[in-house]
């Protein structure tokens, strides 16, 4: 009889995978990811998305996704969504800064961990979430200040007027691009931001806004075209056209798409600097480390370039957006 007992005992545990003893990897592909993505309203956008999702099933990360197409309330209910899924871990690309406190204190009652990229979220807080990945959007402005700067260093110019295309409110990028340029210019007593309209980081928008902008005479004596992004410049630039106005402009843009790098090759604008839409290999290796119960760093950057016409253009390597 105790014979018996032994063998059925045995044959328990080899169909159970050794008596409770689990796979590593078959553990891993048991957890899921959810991503919350803020929309699709660029080529850089949809860069990052395909950089994201690929890295981390390439982790065999099960990858629950949503994209709230830049409704940040939408955005709101997706999160709510994943934690009352239970998912094992939340990535988060907010598309506003406020309004996240409530919600990943919720989070982490639930006991899931959140992992904020590309732009941040507004809160003293830094318990609420494990870092913050992407670029340092200050110093994106920054670098499009300096290029300003030097290019007017030898000019005997007055004053130099600047008109800034600033992306959608309460975001942290539009903040802190404004903040990082204004700085840098404000060494030169002569460069002043002295028209600014938002364009939501959005072709069309920037379109009609900077074609209000252009009938209302906000062009006159403007010097400079400092654009949050490379949509909202390619929306400016459509609008010179329809006015059939002649570029005169020194343009400063940022994020590096294919078709500004290309204008950029042509001659039509002058300063692109770089924001990186490739992070998905650090997004995916920091949910690993945090599996593996390593120590992850408060936030973590990715690195970008500038490319402007003081530069071998013919060194500029593919875009792949």
């Amino acid at each position: 009889m105790k014979k018996r007992i032994i063998i059925l005992f045995v044959i328990i545990c080899f169909l159970t995978a050794g008596c409770g003893k689990s796979d590593p990897a078959e553990k891993q592909q048991e957890l899921t990811i959810g991503f919350s993505q803020a929309g699709t309203e660029s080529n850089w956008r949809k860069a990052q998305n395909k950089s994201i999702n690929e890295e981390l099933k390439k982790k065999n990360y099960q990858v629950m996704y949503r994209n709230s197409f830049s409704d940040p309330k939408q955005q709101m209910q997706d999160v709510m969504t994943f934690i009352a899924y239970q998912v094992d871990l939340i990535v988060l690309s907010p598309i506003e800064e406020n309004g996240w406190e409530s919600i990943l204190e919720e989070a982490k009652q639930a006991k899931i961990p959140v992992i904020i990229v590309d732009r941040n979220i507004a809160t003293n807080r830094k318990d609420l979430y494990l870092t913050h990945i992407g670029s340092s959007f200050k110093a994106q402005g920054g670098r499009a200040g300096l290029y300003v700067t030097n290019h007017y260093q030898k000019e005997e110019q007055d004053t130099i007027n600047v008109f800034e295309i600033k992306g959608s409110e309460h975001t942290s990028p539009t903040r802190l691009r404004h903040d990082g340029f204004a700085e840098t210019v404000g060494r030169d007593p002569r460069i002043k931001i002295t028209q600014s309209i938002t364009g939501d980081f959005i072709r069309l928008k920037s379109k009609e806004a900077f074609s209000k902008a252009i009938d209302e005479g906000q062009l006159n004596d403007i010097d400079v075209l400092f654009s949050h992004n490379d949509e909202m410049t390619l929306g400016a630039l459509d609008a010179l056209k329809d006015h059939q106005i002649e570029n005169k402009f020194v343009i400063v843009s940022i994020d590096a798409q294919k078709e500004m790098i290309d204008l950029l090759k042509s001659g039509q604008v002058n300063c692109v600097v770089e924001c990186n839409p490739f992070m998905g290999n650090l997004v995916a290796t920091t949910v690993k480390r945090y599996f593996e119960k390593a120590t992850i760093p408060e936030d973590i950057y990715v690195s970008d370039t500038v490319f402007s016409d003081q530069n071998d253009l013919g060194t500029i390597p593919p875009r792949n957006y």
